[in-house]
This record gives structure tokens, sequence and C-alpha cells, in this order.
């Protein structure tokens, strides 16, 4: 169900049955869910790729909206996004684009994101991604969207002094100066949209960045962050290791600590992807 805040009215989820959820990080569970042989233990699935299959996507078990689903990105249990062969992870962003296509017309919004480890939010460390439909626009892609419409020149499309990683021809891959979160990026596509709809070298690019995560530590987030009908919008995808959780200034203020300096940063990835 939804919710507003008594002061500001943003919507909150409210969804119980998620108190439920398994999780291995914890006391365990008798099996993964995600690996081949224990299908029956997650809701029918949606989609497959290959037989036996490479990439599923089935809905959460314990899902926080009504259009809440799960990829999990490998039969593979002690897989990672790095190591994946670049064609199957080509493929596992297909299925992102894909999904988002399919949920995004029934949707005010739809957020694509990887919880990777324990500090990241991951109840199963079996290797997947998640994608969720909300019938509201969250706040911060209100705000985002906002301002995206409030500038002369949208300000992604005018990158040009950011730490850079890697350039491509289809991508800036930087380190923020106001990143939020330690070892922070953000994946820019050069050209202007709202939304994702091709891979572009996307996903050797997302290979890389979780090679320099995990060099940096055991959990990760990336976010896609995709702008339904606003044309102003420049879609991008967040990404930063876990290193420590918001403590009480940053919960209280919504302001961000950033205890790196995205200059570093963009060296250390860039001698990661090396």
């Amino acid at each position: 169900m939804i919710r507003q805040n008594r002061i500001t009215g943003d919507p909150v989820i409210i969804a119980p049955e998620r108190a439920g959820r398994p999780n291995a990080f914890g006391e365990g569970i008798d099996r993964c869910p995600f690996c081949p042989g224990h299908e029956a233990d997650t809701p029918p699935e949606i989609w497959r790729a290959g037989d036996p299959w490479s990439i599923r996507v089935v809905p959460n078990k314990y899902p926080a909206t009504a259009q809440h689903e799960v990829i999990v990105e490998s039969p593979e249990h002690g897989a990672t996004f790095d190591r994946l062969p670049p064609a199957h992870a080509s493929g596992v962003v297909a299925c992102y684009i894909d999904r988002y296509h399919t949920l995004a017309p029934r949707a005010v919004c739809v957020c694509i994101f990887k919880n990777h480890g324990l500090l990241a939010g991951a109840s199963i460390p079996h290797m997947h991604s998640q994608i969720l439909a909300t019938p509201f626009l969250p706040p911060r892609i209100a705000r985002e969207s906002q301002a995206f419409a409030a500038s002369l020149r949208c300000p992604l499309c005018a990158i040009d002094d950011e730490p850079l990683i890697e350039s491509t021809e289809h991508y800036r891959w930087i380190a923020p100066r106001g990143a939020s979160m330690a070892h922070e990026q953000w994946i820019v596509p050069t050209r202007h949209a709202p939304e994702f709809r091709e891979d572009n070298g996307l996903a050797a690019l997302l290979q890389q960045a979780t090679r320099g995560m995990l060099a940096i530590a055991d959990s990760f987030n990336w976010i896609l962050l995709n702008f339904q009908r606003q044309p102003a919008a420049h879609w991008y995808v967040q990404l930063f290791p876990r290193l420590s959780m918001h403590a009480g200034f940053e919960l209280g203020s919504g302001s961000a600590i950033n205890v790196a300096d995205p200059e570093d940063t963009a060296r250390r990835y860039r001698q990661s992807s090396l």
C-alpha cells in the first residue's frame, strides 16, 4: 500500500510482507532459490533465456509493489557480473531493456537496480537484479526531472570537466565531483535521451565498474535512472561500492558526507580497468 509522509506528502511504500524474506547472509536458508533445479522455489517464471536457462525473470516472492520482478542473471551460484562472458552480460542488459519497456507503459516509474552483498541490501548472494514499478513518481526522480526541465542546457550533455574514468563512442564513465557516496561513479550516455533503449557497450562498462567496485568492497549497488515521459531529462547509471551505512547526519539532514575524493576515485577505477 502507498502512504504519504505527514509533512512533505512524499509517497512511502508499506510492505510488511517483505519482512519475511529469507536472509542467506544471516542464519542462512536451506538452499538457494535461484540455483538450477530449484526453479519451483520461485513464483512461475515470466521469461528465460535458453534451455537450460542462462537468465531467468520471475516475480518477486516478497513484492514491494504489484509489479516487482527479479532477474536471476546467471545459473552459477558464485558468479559476479564482471566474470560473465561478454555476450552473457549483454544478454542481461538486453533483458533490462525488454522488461523496462514492458512495464513502463503500465507504471509511473520503473526502477532497475542491483543490490550485491550484505551492506548493499541483498538477502540472497546469488547474482540478481530487480525491477520495481511504482504507481507514483518517486521524490528523487521528480526532483531530478524538475532540475533537468529548469536547465537552459542539459547538465549531463554539458559534462566537460568531471573526473573521467573512460570515454567511449556512446558513454562517459565519470566520478562526479558532487558524488554523495564514496567511490561513486556515473555511466552517462553521450546521446541525450530520457530512457535507455540500446546497450551500445553499456554491459562492458558495467563489467569494468563491477571489477573496480569489488576491488574496494564486497558489496555494491547500481541504479539505472530512467525518466519516463520527461524529454528534458537524461538517463544514466549510478554505481557505488558500500563501505558503510548512512548514519544519523545523512538520515537526519538529507545531506551527504563523502569520504573519498572523486579525483582519486577516477584514478582508482582507471587503474582497475587496465
